[in-house]
């Protein structure tokens, strides 16, 4: 009896194996799609098919158009994030073209959504993204954030030979403990940049910095010196630099270890969109961009500029307090908003301490 309970319970033993290396095997990666989950050649395959099949409605350059949304930048990610890669190729591979979906083989479509991925930025593996759903489920959409290696050893060695020979360590002091200046590591600056992205911290430096000579150094040597900030922060550093692009630098989160963005309610922050009269004598603005935490309730010059590259997304606001900034003289145009969040399931609004335009057009 004991040596079948003995033969028994070594069956169970291999059989429970078998299953978990089977359910190792069907389980997907947790994987995002910074991650390498695409072919350099495979990129190149799909450059083709999306300008014959993709590019009249959505652009060639992936920027959108009347007929199609933006494949990059703000639109994409206010639509995207936080899903995972299955429901985007469902949605190319079930609808797209418009005039008919099965124009384009299933396989070609994950050839298109590498080439989608390759211009977003997001960087080539050494595995062909597969037409695959059970697979891509475990692909998230996700931002990049400051621990994602988004700069390289290279350029912060860079940014820190800029930072002291430049007049930054007068205000900062050259261990970044700061002086006249805040300080540039630590938690006090982790604390004043956190949950926004790198986009914030280079245009303040970008037209602040040095005080009265901003011009004085050049916007790649400032990006430098923001990598470089960032690795004397506990950064790791990547395969690839930090561009000085507004739209690149605009999905990189800067957040803390084991954190995540997230905006509470009645948090400061700025949204992108199209003004328009509601129901019952309100103001909405749609189509907005993802809500960015900011510090400053009124834009400076220079944010009103990378404010304006910004694409409309696909959320809604109802505007509070909105009557000082004469709203019915700005129907129908193009949008920067600040003011004091509100979001719940049912409703979300925005408590203005600021409204300018950015275009005559929400096309633009």
């Amino acid at each position: 009896m004991a040596r079948r309970l003995t033969v028994f319970g070594v069956v169970m033993a291999l059989w429970a194996a078998a299953f978990a290396a089977s359910s190792a095997q069907q389980a997907p990666a947790d994987k995002k799609v910074w991650d390498g989950v695409y072919t350099s050649v495979q990129a190149a395959r799909g450059k083709a098919p999306f300008e014959r099949s993709c590019g009249r409605c959505h652009n060639n350059e992936l920027a959108g158009s009347e007929r199609g949304p933006a494949l990059k930048g703000n639109a994409f990610w206010s639509k995207w994030e936080n899903d995972n890669l299955a429901a985007l190729y469902m949605k190319v591979r079930d609808t797209m073209p418009q005039d008919g979906p099965s124009l384009v083989s299933d396989e070609q479509k994950a050839d298109i959504l590498s080439y989608i991925m390759s211009v977003t930025g997001m960087p080539a593996g050494n595995d062909e993204l597969k037409a695959d759903v059970r697979e891509l489920e475990g692909i998230k959409i996700a931002k990049k954030t400051t621990w994602d290696g988004v700069f390289t050893a290279a350029q912060a060695e860079r940014g820190k030979q800029n930072f002291l020979s430049g007049r930054c360590g007068g205000c900062h002091k050259l261990d970044l403990t700061g002086d006249r200046g805040p300080a540039l590591k630590g938690d006090d600056f982790l604390a004043h940049w956190e949950n926004g992205s790198v986009v914030t911290l280079f245009d303040k430096i970008r037209e602040t910095m040095p005080p009265n000579a901003p011009n004085e150094t050049t916007d790649d040597a400032k990006i430098d010196i923001i990598a470089y900030l960032l690795l004397q922060n506990g950064f790791p550093a990547g395969r690839s630099e930090l561009r000085a692009e507004a739209e690149s630098l605009g999905i990189i989160d800067l957040v803390r270890k084991g954190q995540t963005n997230t905006i509470p309610n009645f948090a400061l922050v700025q949204v992108v969109g199209c003004l328009s009269q509601g129901p019952n004598n309100t103001w909405m603005l749609t189509k907005t961009s993802e809500p960015a935490l900011t510090r400053d309730e009124e834009p400076s010059a220079a944010a009103l500029r990378t404010a304006q590259a910004r694409p409309l997304g696909a959320q809604n606001f109802t505007l509070v307090s909105v009557v000082p900034f004469k709203p019915d003289t700005h129907a129908g145009q193009k949008m920067e908003a600040r003011g004091l969040l509100y979001k719940d399931q049912n409703d979300a609004r925005l408590n203005l301490t600021s409204l300018q335009m950015l275009s005559a057009s929400c096309g633009t």
